[in-house]
Formats: structure tokens, sequence, C-alpha cells
């Protein structure tokens, strides 16, 4: 098995203009949880031309006009979702532990603390290129993925899926399942990982465990459907003394598609054996 990685760089924890809960700490206190387990690659940033197959050059001007960094990081961010997703198609399953978030940005507007659709860019890059032919994207947030959703409305070539008005952990997971379990025609699959529909986050929904089962039921599905090519950005996730442990749990099941022994260790880099 090629051994996973995550995308992380330095400039992720830095701060720039948005809200104070999407905090350089929601990204750092991931990175403790996983280092100890996993390889770590920096990304480039992403290219304007690649932020233009998705954004209009309006949109991407007005990012640019902010006098801070914000540019500058939200360029980051998408090119760790690239990068994640050039990692998925040579065979090494990837989380991309971005900054900012870009579930909410649609190809002219942008909300809700995202900037340039990081999803959006991945993929359309694979599309445009030939690489694949069709895409499957489970968007686990609590919020709908509204900017995800409005670029590939109309597109035949990808299935977008965000569960939505279920209330309780079984179901959850269940609808998860069901909407895998129909996919077809998928080269790769995607996923927009907000944690903040955590049981002791905004959402109140999800424990530990159940974000473990949905890594593992992505991987069943990726191996039976395209390969085992998959990935999952971040996006949400505020609550930060559980944020890293979730993090952890959906990593081990989207890696390793089985539970872990909390008693073994591995050494950095290695991953769980």
């Amino acid at each position: 098995m090629n051994q996973p990685v995550i995308i992380y760089h330095p400039r992720y924890a830095e701060e720039y203009p948005t809200v104070y809960v999407e905090c350089p700490e929601r990204v750092m206190t991931i990175r403790d949880a996983l280092a100890p387990y996993y390889q770590f690659i920096e990304p480039e940033p992403a290219a304007e031309k690649e932020l233009r197959r998705v954004h209009s050059k309006r949109l991407i001007d007005s990012v640019k006009a902010d006098a801070s960094n914000l540019y500058q990081a939200a360029a980051l961010a998408a090119g760790g979702a690239i990068r994640a997703a050039q990692e998925a198609m040579s065979g090494r399953p990837a989380f991309g532990l971005i900054r900012p978030p870009g579930h909410h940005a649609s190809p002219d507007h942008h909300w809700g603390f995202c900037f340039f659709n990081n999803m959006a860019i991945a993929l359309a890059g694979l599309l445009d290129k030939g690489a694949v032919q069709g895409a499957f994207v489970l968007d686990f947030d609590l919020h709908f993925g509204d900017g995800t959703d409005n670029y590939f409305t109309g597109d035949p070539r990808v299935t977008v899926f965000n569960p939505q008005r279920v209330t309780d952990r079984q179901s959850y997971l269940d609808s998860v399942q069901e909407a895998l379990d129909r996919a077809a025609g998928v080269d790769i699959i995607s996923v927009s990982a907000g944690f903040d529909i955590g049981e002791f986050d905004w959402g109140g929904l999800l424990a530990t465990a159940d974000f473990e089962q949905i890594g593992r039921i992505v991987k069943a599905a990726a191996e039976r459907l395209c390969r085992g090519r998959r990935f999952a950005l971040l996006e949400g996730g505020y609550y930060l003394p559980e944020l890293g442990k979730n993090a952890l749990a959906f990593c081990r099941g989207l890696f390793l598609g089985r539970p872990a022994d909390h008693s073994e260790r591995a050494k950095p880099g290695q991953g769980w054996p």
C-alpha cells in the first residue's frame, strides 16, 4: 500500500483577515495530532490560471484587493487541494490540512470564511486535463457546501453529496453509505471534511468513532470504484479540544479502513501499521 500523506504548509497557521473562529489554532491542533503518524508534504500556491478554472476574474481580483496576505493564504490553500488530488491520483491517499476552507466559494461570490473553492479547483484541474472522467464529492461539513454544488450543478461527471436534515448518528452514517453504494463511473472520491458536525462542536451530532467510520466507508468505496483514489480537504471544525482527535480518527479510517488499536504507536511519517 502506498503510504498516505498530509498536505500542510506552515503558512496555513498564519493570521489573515477572517472571523475569530476560523483561527490558526484549528490547523495547529490537527497538525499536532497527525504529525506523529503521517508524512507531511508542503504544497505550492495555486497559479491564477488554476483559480480561473472555477472563479471569475472579478472574484479573484476582489481577494487580491485586500491589502493583507489574504490572497497569498487563499492561493496556498487551493494549491494544497491541488497537491492532495495529485497525490491521490498517484495512489497515495491524502488529507489536505489546509486553511482557509473553501466550500462556500462559488464561481463569482464567496462567504462563510471561504475565498476560493479548494475542492472545485482541485477537481476541475483533473477533469480539464482528462485525468479523470468522473468524481464523487462527499461534503460532511455541518453546513451545505453551496459553492461546490453551484460549480458542479449540471455537470454529469461529478456527484456532490451533502448529508442534510439527519438528526441521529446512525441515519447520518447510513446516508453516507447509501450515497456511495449508488455511486458509479467514479475515478476519484474526494471529501470536504467539516468537523463542525461533531457532538461537541456546532452540529452536536457525530462522535469521534463516527468520523473514523466515514473514513472507512470512503476507503471501501474508493477501492471498489476507483483503485483506491481518494483525498480529503479540511473545511469546518471549531471546537479545538476535540478537533485533532476527530481529524485523526477520520484519517485512520480513510487511510487504513479499520479501527486503530490505540495502544499502537507508529514512527513519525510511517502511519499506523
